[in-house]
């Protein structure tokens, strides 16, 4: 049980997927917390950016203490710290052994998660949140029964599905390692918790990279963002740089071009996101484009000034006048726990047949972790499905 004396309070934003994992997360623990809507509350949201120095959503206080955003929540409990912060006593022991063990809850691990269950097989979630990148994807089209819906809403709609059946969910966990006790696998997080379970689907998803240069930590929620459906709205008036050249990166562009008078978009070479975004990206009469630059560093001191680029055919560098960094440079298998144990190509992803199988006994992956060439939400969706098939042939076939 928690502390009744423990404060906790949420500054957020409805449409912020991220505002909703954070609540999720808690509310996983039975924490009663005070939500501080700051949609449509300037007041309230310069309140948030004054005690947290800060211009992302959520922003977490535990007993008018600063805790961060989701991804810093989630850490805290990963490592088993966000427990002794809220007076929670954790209880590691758990000797039940599952017939299926699901990591990731995105697409593909929800999808899993639901066609195991309907297998009557006793089924546990072990993810950092729910939605995986589905959370934080403004706009998806053309997913059957679906012709454009957001990404938090398509999210919602697998959630609310999966909570139709008996599975149990681990939340704010960070899986470490993978071991065997004889057919038994045996999931272990960072925050020392341990899963068994007679099979296990890898739906881990991916994460998104960082530029890796020097400011990006430390001005990291101070102008620094990763998702511009959720914290652009923040920047409203404010120039912006978007970095990357896929479809994210030209996404965020049109989106912020509708709230700031202007957008800057840099990419190393041409543009590699759908030709319908790219045109409406040359359309906008606001939007700078400046191909084959390179990021060399983000400036500023308590918050982002400026950011300095590179002509990568001149060697000239510029520095542009910014108050946002949206970094949208691709992704990154979620695959690190499993690089010794599973058979993956130069980037990590996890090779799998048909069936999701990974080739080591009672071990499937499905989605983005995996090999697979197209990332869709609707083939992460059919992959995991086919992987909890194919832990359900598995199980029955063992004598």
């Amino acid at each position: 049980m928690s502390d009744e004396n423990i404060d906790v309070e949420i500054y957020s934003k409805d449409w912020c997927p991220y505002c909703s994992k954070a609540k999720a997360l808690l509310l996983s623990k039975n924490i009663i917390f005070k939500e501080i809507d700051i949609s449509n509350d300037a007041d309230k949201e310069l309140e948030m950016i004054k005690r947290s120095s800060r211009r992302t959503v959520p922003q977490i206080f535990i007993n008018n203490k600063s805790v961060g955003g989701y991804d810093d929540l989630a850490q805290l409990n990963a490592n088993g710290e966000l427990n002794l912060l809220l007076g929670i006593e954790s209880n590691q022991i758990n000797n039940k052994v599952y017939d299926v063990a699901v990591i990731g809850a995105g697409p593909a691990g929800l999808s899993a998660a639901i066609y195991a269950s309907r297998k009557n097989l006793s089924t546990i979630i072990i993810s950092n949140d729910i939605g995986g990148q589905l959370g934080t994807t403004n706009e998806v089209a053309n997913y059957p029964g679906f012709q454009l819906i957001s990404g938090p809403d398509l999210a919602k709609q697998f959630t609310e599905h999966a909570d139709q059946y008996n599975i149990e969910k681990m939340l704010g966990e960070k899986v470490v390692s993978v071991d065997f006790d004889g057919r038994c696998k045996v999931i272990n997080t960072l925050s020392n918790k341990t899963i068994h379970a007679k099979t296990i689907i890898i739906a881990s998803g991916a994460y998104k990279r960082r530029l890796n240069i020097p400011g990006e930590d430390l001005l990291a929620g101070k102008g620094v963002v990763y998702c511009s459906t959720c914290d652009g709205p923040l920047f409203k008036g404010l120039p912006v740089t978007i970095i990357g050249s896929g479809n994210s990166a030209l996404e965020a562009a049109i989106e912020m071009n509708g709230m700031t008078d202007k957008v800057m978009i840099v990419s190393r070479g041409d543009w590699s996101g759908d030709p319908i975004l790219q045109d409406k990206v040359n359309a906008a009469e606001n939007i700078e484009v400046l191909k084959y630059h390179e990021p060399i560093e983000i400036v500023g001191e308590k918050e982002v000034e400026g950011i300095v680029i590179k002509n990568l055919i001149s060697g000239r560098r510029i520095h542009l006048a910014t108050k946002g960094v949206f970094i949208e440079v691709g992704l990154w298998p979620n695959s690190d726990f499993v690089l010794d144990l599973l058979e993956t190509n130069e980037q990590g992803e996890i090779k799998v047949n048909a069936k999701g199988y990974t080739g080591v006994r009672g071990i499937f992956a499905a989605g983005d972790v995996t090999d697979t060439h197209n990332k869709q939400v609707i083939i992460a969706a059919g992959l995991g499905a086919s992987a909890a098939l194919g832990a359900f042939e598995y199980i029955i076939s063992q004598v």
